[in-house]
């Protein structure tokens, strides 16, 4: 009889990252994780509908929910954030560099767990409700030093017993969840500590999320960078600054990454020519959109394709 073969590198990486996963309670799910990502790699999985918090206490994040990148770094002014109602179905990504550090919480809500716990009631709490149906809309901030701390101990809890640890785990999750959806109050209001992680005052905040729908929406893809400015009442290097620091990328590489996942829709679900996905995501040469389609997703267009 053969020996089972070693596992290889990657499947050991998947399970001890699958070994931090922890279900809290039907609906509260817990991921932690401290070291660095030992290679390059891109990692999508299909999410449902429910709010995720992820604070990073040091090093750095990219993730992204949708077309919404979470781009996170501690840079020295403390633990950093984000919060993000998933109304729906969506595609997660996590994109890794070799090498990379971080140390990080992840959790995830869903919407009967947030019922169950007094969070359903609209007429108890509006802002939340309204918070759950905009689909990827997000909350930053800087974490406050008690939060902080608590998210240290879930990173490295201390050696109980099973049951112990896991109502340890529990209730440090829901004390760093308290500070999440307090974020979550006036629509226009910017969660604690984030004005002073990004400099930006509350209405510059929200002018940059009503700009961030309007490129989604593909109506700018044919704008200059100047004509964007304008629509968004700033000049362009303003724009460019505030963009950044807000969503951790440019308004040009937020526009190719929406025209890209546009064309990868329409191939999936659709199953037009990759000549027809290339003009969709602005290329006018097919080789050079699947150049860039592979490199983004990791295979080629026409494999994507659906027949239909």
């Amino acid at each position: 009889m053969r020996a089972p073969e070693p596992a290889t590198n990657a499947e050991a990486e998947l399970r001890a990252h699958v070994s931090r996963l922890r279900e809290l309670r039907p609906g509260l799910h817990l991921h932690s994780e401290d070291g660095c990502d030992p290679r390059d790699q891109t990692a999508q999985a299909e999410i449902d509908a429910g709010l995720r918090l992820v604070v990073v206490l040091e090093g750095r994040i990219d993730v992204s929910y949708g077309l919404t990148r979470v781009a996170l770094t501690h840079a020295g002014a403390g633990a950093t954030a984000a919060l993000v109602s998933v109304a729906e179905r969506e595609r997660f990504e996590r994109r890794a560099r070799s090498g990379v550090y971080s140390r990080r919480v992840s959790l995830g809500l869903t919407p009967a767990w947030l019922a169950q716990a007094g969070g359903g009631d609209g007429a108890a709490w509006p802002d939340l409700q309204r918070f759950m149906q905009e689909h990827l809309a997000t909350r930053r901030w800087q974490l406050s030093p008690r939060a902080a701390v608590i998210a240290e101990q879930i990173v490295h809890p201390p050696g109980l017993a099973p049951l112990l640890q896991h109502m340890y785990l529990e209730s440090h999750a829901l004390e760093l969840l308290g500070e999440a959806l307090a974020t979550v109050g006036n629509r226009d209001a910017v969660a604690p500590g984030a004005a002073a992680a990004t400099g930006l005052l509350p209405r510059e905040h929200q002018r940059l999320r009503e700009l961030h729908a309007f490129l989604a929406s593909g109506q700018a893809d044919a704008l200059s960078m100047d004509a964007i400015a304008r629509h968004a009442g700033v000049n362009a290097s303003t724009l460019q600054r505030q963009f950044r620091s807000v969503y951790g990328t440019t308004v040009f590489e937020f526009l190719r990454e929406c025209r890209l996942q546009r064309a990868r829709q329409a191939l999936e679900r659709e199953g037009i020519t990759v000549g027809q996905a290339a003009l969709l995501a602005g290329y006018t040469s097919a080789a050079n959109f699947a150049t860039a389609y592979r490199r983004r997703f990791g295979l080629a267009p026409k494999l994507a394709r659906v027949r239909v």
